[in-house]
């Protein structure tokens, strides 16, 4: 079912910060996407983002002068002259996960017609883009039910949005519009829902560190 379609309560939210910096247009295009694409399973998404870009306008007249740089304003003018983000639109595609703003961004293309690789045990991958600061890399993972994926952890920030079926970590259980979050400091393993497969859209900062020695043997043709 198409994003659009299928509304439900979306538990985790992407923190207003992201919205923030979204709206301002600082965030790298793999992080845009993921933002715009959790955006669009949200029915109070053009409130959340007003309600971000006027927090933003506050902080900015907040400054003392003396704390700001000399070019401080021409940049800030020019962010706010700099239309947000806005992805294409997408027709939808019945059956399919993709959220409008990420299939928009590949083209028109389905989730079947991506050239997914192996990545392990019932579970494949697809690397869609890398750049930015901290080595950032915008990839998905597709997964079959109950999968478990071996602990790991990444050089920076890590962010996932669901765009079908479930997942869990130590920071509970993520369905479809859902985004998980975790930093550079955190450790941890993730396991796929029982009930159908998972797919899910990612950006990490750096490569990803495993923990057992077999994954760690498989990271150099993992290549995430």
């Amino acid at each position: 079912m198409n994003a659009r379609t299928q509304r439900r309560t979306v538990t985790h939210r992407l923190g207003d910060e992201w919205l923030m910096a979204y709206a301002a247009g600082t965030l790298s295009e793999g992080q845009s996407l993921l933002v715009a694409s959790h955006l669009s399973y949200l029915d109070d998404a053009a409130t959340r983002l007003a309600t971000a870009e006027a927090a933003g306008g506050a902080l900015v007249e907040a400054l003392r002068p003396d704390t700001m740089s000399p070019d401080a304003l021409a940049r800030t003018l020019a962010l706010l002259d700099a239309p947000a983000p806005a992805p294409r639109a997408a027709h939808a595609l019945p059956g399919d996960p993709l959220p409008p703003p990420l299939r928009a961004w590949l083209g028109g293309k389905s989730v079947d017609e991506l050239p997914w690789s192996y990545l392990g045990p019932g579970m494949k991958k697809v690397k869609l883009w890398r750049g930015g600061p901290n080595d950032q890399r915008l990839w998905m993972l597709r997964a079959a039910p109950g999968v478990k994926i071996p602990e790991h952890g990444h050089s920076g920030t890590e962010l996932v949005l669901v765009l079908k079926g479930s997942l869990e970590d130590p920071h509970g259980i993520f369905h479809t519009g859902d985004v998980e979050e975790c930093d550079g400091s955190l450790s941890h393993g993730l396991k796929i829902g029982g009930e159908e497969e998972c797919i899910c859209l990612a950006v990490t900062e750096g490569p990803t560190r495993f923990k057992g020695w077999i994954a760690k043997l498989l990271q150099p043709f993992i290549g995430l």
